[in-house]
């Protein structure tokens, strides 16, 4: 230490001044960055807890409107006119076979109104005052009678309002399973004031989930709901309901039922820290959770903390010097640039710097010339991306939704009533409607695979009415892919080349089959038809044709392929295979993402 007093004494004047500012500026800058990181850090986990509170009391508020009016749908049903006639009629009588067909019936067109497609109501069932399911929806009752048992059937008949069963398991009559919530409400004559019965609606675990999935930011962010006995009853990872919610993990030394309405924690789980948020759910005494790493929350902050870093060294670095220099010479080409980039922030973005400078400040110059060049180019490249991605689009809709297709259904509908075909009509005009449905999609240009495998359903259906004599057709799509994303309206036009210049050219009936399936991490969805076949001349001219040419009898196939590669990249799209009078193979590619 002594020596280096000693040394500093001896020490020039503007030595000693340099080292002086050096030491207050190294200083300032650590305490200010120290101080920055510090502070953000703690705004930026105060406004997350903020968004989780807000987040949470919006799934809240969602999931009373829906638990409301799926109670509404309940009552509607229990004071259905025609419903409670026949159950009236019934009450106390024995009924043969013939009328339990009736009275099924009458009851299969009650509850119609208040199930899919007309609410998201996912079945519903009715039970005679005798503790009798009526066989009227797609649930198989053997799955509800252990649900309703007498202590059940008790409770709700004491019950004025809606009773809730919580979650339950459902199976379907036709295979398959469903997480489902029950709403039941006994049935009370209005004439009579008899006991009638029970309605059952079934509300799919799914369509609450939906509620907060849409509330995901992060990969990680948990959401639970949970029932009065700690029971998740839904969740992403559906693996963990009915399973016992982890108090300890989650919550400490807290406890479920003590945490107050809307109560943040911040809890290290697994080596992370995690921000856990709690909000009563009053209607039905549940709790609704959501656990967000901090690390996710904070992610962006770092990149902020290593830029405050980087610039409090380059602000430094500029300090020495101008502690050295302190010149004209510097001070005024940089007071130059801040006025050109005044004049750019307020939209002149073609202006440059024309310093003529050396050095440092040459370098400037040129590095922010060329980073607006870089800037303007993009934004002319974004544009004309954006542009030939609408062009497509349009175009590709259009290609589609021909009117003549509509005009030729609609003309075979007529037929078909001439002919006395009135189911055929009334088929022809449902699918009609689904595929427009579909089509339009409240707008969404993407969809899922099993909306568009619909689509295709409802097209094929009516192509195969109006051409039955050459096409029939195959529908073979893997479930797990069924939940994935699609550009609307991409297999159609495929579907309708298939038709018009395979199968239609053939002198018999032909097949047409439509595959979907994982392979290697992406989704393929094949369209095959055993018609005339391509050349390899015709392959390439469908999919490398110019983009002006629009005209051409195929270039749906084209638009289609050009809007894949535009949406998700130059490795997916389309692939054609095919051999001369055998079959034609369109190959589509697509990426494993969700809606």
């Amino acid at each position: 230490m002594g020596y280096l007093i000693s040394h500093f004494k001896v020490m020039s004047l503007k030595t000693k001044i340099f080292i002086f500012y050096a030491a207050i500026l190294l200083v300032s800058l650590s305490i200010f960055a120290l101080l920055t990181i510090k502070i953000s850090n703690e705004a930026i986990v105060k406004k997350a807890t903020k968004n989780a509170e807000r987040e949470l009391s919006l799934i809240n508020n969602s999931l009373l409107n829906m638990t409301q009016n799926s109670e509404d749908y309940v009552r509607i049903l229990t004071t259905d006119n025609k419903l409670q006639n026949q159950l009236e009629s019934i009450k106390n009588d024995n009924i043969d076979s013939l009328v339990n067909i009736e009275v099924e019936k009458t009851l299969s067109t009650a509850i119609s109104n208040v199930v899919q497609p007309n609410t998201y109501i996912a079945a519903a069932s009715i039970m005679s005052s005798k503790r009798i399911l009526f066989e009227i929806g797609f649930v198989d009752n053997s799955s509800i009678y252990p649900i309703l048992n007498n202590n059940m059937i008790n409770i709700i008949n004491q019950n004025k309002t809606p009773t809730w069963t919580g979650l339950i398991k459902i199976k379907y009559k036709y295979g398959g399973n469903e997480n489902v919530f029950a709403i039941t409400k006994k049935i009370i004559g209005r004439d009579t004031g008899h006991t009638l019965g029970i309605a059952i609606l079934y509300l799919r675990e799914k369509d609450i989930a939906a509620i907060y999935l849409n509330n995901i930011v992060n990969h990680d962010d948990r959401f639970f709901i949970i029932d009065n006995q700690r029971n998740i009853i839904s969740t992403q990872d559906k693996n963990e309901l009915f399973k016992k919610f982890d108090e300890e993990k989650y919550l400490g030394n807290n406890k479920l039922n003590e945490v107050s309405n809307i109560k943040s924690l911040i809890r290290n789980i697994g080596g992370r820290q995690t921000l856990v948020t709690v909000q009563d759910f009053k209607k039905l005494n549940w709790r609704i959770a959501s656990i967000i790493p901090l690390d996710e929350i904070t992610y962006e902050n770092k990149g902020m903390t290593n830029l405050i870093l980087i610039f409090g060294v380059i602000c430094l670095i500029c300090a020495f010097i101008a502690s050295y220099l302190l010149s004209y010479t510097i001070s005024k080409p940089i007071l130059k640039l801040v006025n050109i980039m005044k004049e750019i922030k307020s939209g002149n973005l073609k202006l440059r710097a024309d310093f003529n400078s050396k050095g440092e400040i040459g370098m400037l110059e040129d590095g922010f010339n060329s980073l607006m060049d870089k800037i303007n180019s993009l934004l002319d490249q974004v544009y004309n991306e954006q542009k030939l991605k609408r062009e497509n689009e349009f175009k590709l809709l259009q290609s589609q939704i021909k009117p003549h297709f509509l005009y030729n259904t609609i003309e075979t509908i007529i037929s078909f009533i001439k002919l006395g075909l009135k189911d055929n009509a009334m088929m022809t005009a449902k699918y009609l409607a689904g595929f427009y449905r579909i089509s339009l999609s409240k707008g969404n240009d993407i969809i899922s695979i099993g909306d568009e495998m619909q689509l295709i359903d409802n097209y094929l259906s009516i192509q195969k009415l109006r051409y039955v004599e050459y096409l029939d057709y195959q529908l073979d799509f893997e479930d797990s892919i069924l939940k994935y994303q699609i550009p609307k309206l991409t297999l159609q036009p495929l579907v309708e080349n298939s038709i018009y210049h395979g199968l239609k050219q053939k002198d018999e009936k032909g097949l047409l089959t439509i595959r979907g399936y994982y392979d290697q991490n992406i989704i393929k969805i094949e369209v095959i038809d055993d018609g005339i076949g391509m050349t390899e001349e015709q392959i390439y001219k469908v999919l490398y044709r110019p983009s002006k040419d629009q005209k051409s009898k195929d270039f749906g196939v084209y638009s289609v392929d050009s809007r894949l590669k535009l949406l998700y990249g130059e490795e997916f799209g389309i692939d054609i295979e095919s051999r001369i009078n055998e079959y034609t193979k369109v190959i589509v590619r697509l990426p494993v993402t969700t809606i």
